[in-house]
C-alpha cells in the first residue's frame, strides 16, 4: 500500500504533520474500536487506521544535503527553537508595601479548556451533509460549452462539514483562570515581571508564550513616590519643632526614630537610604519628611506661665538667641 493511500484511510492532506495525524488516528480509533462500535466491519476498519498511523509515523533518518557539499556543517530543523505562542500583556495593581518588600498576588487571566465533545481535535468522525447550492446537488452546472462540472462542490454535489458544533472548529472553549504570582522585592511602578510559559497557548508543536506583568502602584495614604525616592507629608508640634529631639517617622517598613535639630527653622528633613529600597546597582531612595509645623488651638494656664518664663529668659540673653529681637530693640527702643 502506498503513502498517499495511508493519508486517505486517515483523512489527512499528504503534507499533514504529525499532530495532525495523531489526531486524525484518535477521531477513527474513538469511531472504529471493537469494544466501541458494534459494527461487524469495525475490526478490520480499526486495523487499518492503526497500520496506517503506524506507517505515517515512523522515524526515518533525513537524507543528506548535497547541494552544497557541505551538509555536515549546515544546522538541521531540529536545531531551530521551536514556535512560541503569543507573549501577553497585564498591569498587575499593587500596595506601595508589595511592591518595596514584595509578597504574592492572585492574578485572573485568559485560558483555554479543550472541548469535550471533540477531544480537543475540533472536528468529530461524522459530519454535516449539505447540498450544493451552485450545482442544487447535481454535481454539474450548464455553461455555455454544455454541463461541467460543478467547481463550487467538485462535482460531488454536496459538502461534508466535520467541524466541531460545540467549539466551531477551535477545539477549545475559552476560560479564566486565576494565576498565584509571587513579586520580588524592590519592584518599581512601571517595571515588568515576566511569568514563563503563562502567556498565548503553544503552537503547534511549540511551547506557550509568556505573560508579562507592569507594576502599577496604587495610591498610597501617605507616600509618594517620585524615582526611587519617598516623599511624606507630617504633622509635628511646634514645641517639639523648638525643642528639638527624636521624633518617630513611618517608612514602608518598620517606622524609624528622626533626630530634628533644636529651634530650627527647616521644615524638609532627608533621611538617606530610608525610601524605596534598591535592587541590584540601583542604590535605595531617600526618604523625604515635610514637616507641618503644627500649633496649639488654644493655650492652659500652664503653658502661658511656662511660655512666659521661657520668653523672659531669652530676653536675658536677647543678643546671643534672637539678633533679629535685638536690632529691633536696639534701634527702635521696644521689644516684643
Amino acid at each position: 500500500m502506498s503513502r498517499t493511500d495511508f493519508h486517505q484511510i486517515l483523512g489527512v492532506k499528504p503534507d499533514a504533520s504529525a499532530a495532525e495525524i495523531k489526531r486524525a488516528f484518535k477521531r477513527m480509533a474513538m469511531r472504529w474500536h471493537p469494544d466501541r462500535n458494534p459494527d461487524p466491519d469495525a475490526h478490520e476498519q480499526f486495523r487499518r487506521a492503526r497500520e496506517a498511523f503506524e506507517r505515517l509515523t515512523e522515524v526515518r533518518p533525513p537524507e543528506p544535503d548535497t547541494s552544497t557539499g557541505a551538509a555536515a556543517d549546515t544546522p538541521s530543523a531540529d536545531d531551530a527553537p521551536p514556535p512560541k505562542g503569543e507573549d501577553r500583556h497585564m498591569e498587575l495593581d499593587v500596595d506601595l508595601e508589595e511592591a518595596a518588600l514584595g509578597g504574592a498576588a492572585e492574578i485572573t487571566v485568559d485560558g483555554r479548556v479543550p472541548c469535550a465533545s471533540c477531544d480537543g481535535s475540533g472536528h468529530r468522525s461524522y459530519g454535516r451533509t449539505t447540498m450544493c447550492g451552485a450545482c442544487h446537488g447535481s454535481g454539474r452546472i450548464r455553461s455555455p460549452q454544455g454541463l461541467e462540472t460543478c467547481p463550487t462542490c467538485s462535482g460531488r454535489g454536496y459538502f461534508t462539514d466535520t467541524r466541531c458544533s460545540d467549539c466551531d472548529g477551535r477545539g477549545w472553549h475559552p476560560a479564566e483562570r486565576q494565576l498565584s504570582v509571587t513579586l520580588p522585592p524592590a519592584m518599581l511602578p512601571g517595571e515588568e515581571l515576566r511569568i514563563s510559559g503563562q502567556g498565548g497557548p503553544a503552537p503547534e508543536g511549540g511551547v506557550p508564550g509568556d505573560l508579562y506583568l507592569a507594576l502599577k502602584a496604587r495610591p498610597h495614604p501617605l507616600f509618594r513616590l517620585e524615582g526611587h525616592d519617598l516623599h511624606l507629608s507630617m504633622p509635628v508640634s511646634v514645641f517639639r519643632v523648638l525643642a528639638g529631639g527624636e521624633i518617630q517617622v513611618p517608612t514602608l517598613g518598620a517606622p524609624i526614630d528622626v533626630l530634628l535639630p533644636e529651634s530650627s527653622a527647616e521644615t524638609r528633613i532627608v533621611v538617606p537610604g530610608a525610601g524605596f529600597p534598591g535592587r541590584k546597582k540601583r542604590r535605595a531612595g531617600d526618604l523625604v519628611v515635610h514637616l507641618q509645623v503644627q500649633y496649639p488651638r488654644f493655650l492652659t494656664n500652664e503653658q502661658k506661665a511656662l511660655l512666659e518664663m521661657a520668653d523672659q529668659v531669652m530676653h536675658q540673653q536677647l543678643d546671643d538667641q534672637s539678633p533679629i529681637l535685638a536690632r529691633w530693640r536696639d534701634q527702635h527702643g521696644a521689644g516684643a
